[in-house]
């Protein structure tokens, strides 16, 4: 059922597009600013691996080249929001972003974006950057996730939940929930040489070649030159925390970002003051931390585009990966979509002053509404 859906919405959008309703909707949006999204870019099966966290190479060349050939404008976000905020903003202005820091940034990114004298903006998450190592969830996820293995002995791990487990039919809910315990068990250890080593164990026990995917760097952050050649490529440099997360502490979450400055900011020699919420998760809450903190612009996971009275440090993004077809990746930067969200808002919201009014009405019982 899914899969006809998806089919429908597709055929959907081909036809908007044939019948010139993109061309129309970008021309109704292109005040607006445009923010893409990116995380990792495939040098091996990653895209195979989290189809959300990872584009391939030719993938993310196709969808430069139609930036370019469509005669969008690629601005450096925080030059593209100073000067929407100012109403100077040129028509169909785009900015993009890239999370977390993957050393294919570097591998792949830089010179696609330098081809096409594109600038972007890369939120870096600082403790990865430092030690060099594989992020330990998605190591430990990937390693789950690669075992050749139909059955496993995972006995001898000193993991709660899994000792004594000698013979474990490894199908694809079972690798989740190992994947899940291992890590939970990972993140108590005290340091990272402890989760490196225990990340090593499991890939003996399953078949898999740890120091490969360490060598490989699929997993890995940027290094710090590879940080500065970005830097000095045009990219500019933001923070997203250390240790991807924001509490809703003010105190932890002013130390999350100072704990980042000072690992990143050596380094390029400037201060940071972009920043994007780490998983997009953000809360009210959050808003004084950030403004002690300095910080100018925060993006979200949210879909939509940006428009001069959006909150700057709530600002949507069009998230870009390895699920997104080249149909649906037209049909956001036309602006289709936004009209599409705007449509259905304004829909919900008088069906909520409709179901209100009639609740008002004297002697009236309003009908149940689902919102």
């Amino acid at each position: 059922m899914q899969v006809i859906r998806k089919g429908l919405i597709l055929a959907a959008f081909w036809l908007c597009k044939l019948l010139g309703v993109f061309d129309l909707a970008r021309r109704l949006t292109r005040s607006r600013l445009r923010v893409l999204c990116y995380h990792g870019f495939a040098l091996d099966d990653e895209a195979r691996f989290r189809e959300s966290l990872f584009i391939s190479r030719e993938r993310f060349e196709r969808r430069m080249r139609y930036l370019r050939n469509s005669g969008f404008r690629v601005l450096p976000l925080d030059e593209a929001h100073r000067r929407l905020r100012a109403g100077t903003l040129p028509h169909d202005a785009v900015a993009i972003t890239i999370d977390d820091g993957f050393h294919s940034t570097h591998a792949v990114a830089k010179d696609i974006l330098a081809r096409h004298r594109f600038p972007a903006t890369l939120y870096l998450t600082s403790y990865y950057f430092q030690k060099g190592t594989p992020v330990f969830q998605l190591a430990v996820d990937y390693i789950c996730w690669k075992s050749p293995r139909s059955t496993v002995d995972l006995s001898g791990l000193g993991i709660a939940g899994l000792d004594g487990a000698t013979a474990i039919a490894f199908g694809d809910d079972v690798r989740r929930e190992v994947s899940r315990i291992v890590h939970a068990h990972g993140s108590a250890l005290p340091d990272e040489a402890a989760r490196v080593a225990l990340s090593r164990r499991l890939a003996g026990r399953l078949g898999v070649d740890y120091d490969a995917i360490a060598q490989s760097r699929i997993l890995s952050l940027v290094s710090p030159r590879e940080l500065q050649e970005l830097q000095a490529s045009g990219m500019r440099i933001g923070l997203h925390t250390h240790r991807h997360r924001l509490p809703e502490s003010q105190a932890e979450a002013l130390r999350e970002l100072a704990d980042n400055r000072a690992a990143v900011e050596p380094v390029i020699g400037r201060r940071m003051t972009d920043f994007c919420y780490p998983s997009g998760v953000w809360s009210a809450g959050h808003r004084p931390a950030l403004r002690r903190a300095g910080v100018e612009t925060a993006t979200t996971c949210e879909s939509g585009l940006v428009d001069r009275h959006r909150d700057p440090y709530l600002l949507p993004r069009i998230l870009d990966d390895s699920r997104v077809s080249m149909i649906e990746f037209e049909a956001e930067l036309s602006g289709f979509c936004e009209v599409l969200r705007s449509v259905r808002a304004r829909t919900h919201r008088n069906a909520v002053a409709l179901w209100h009014a009639c609740e008002s009405l004297p002697g009236c019982v309003a009908p149940a509404l689902s919102i």
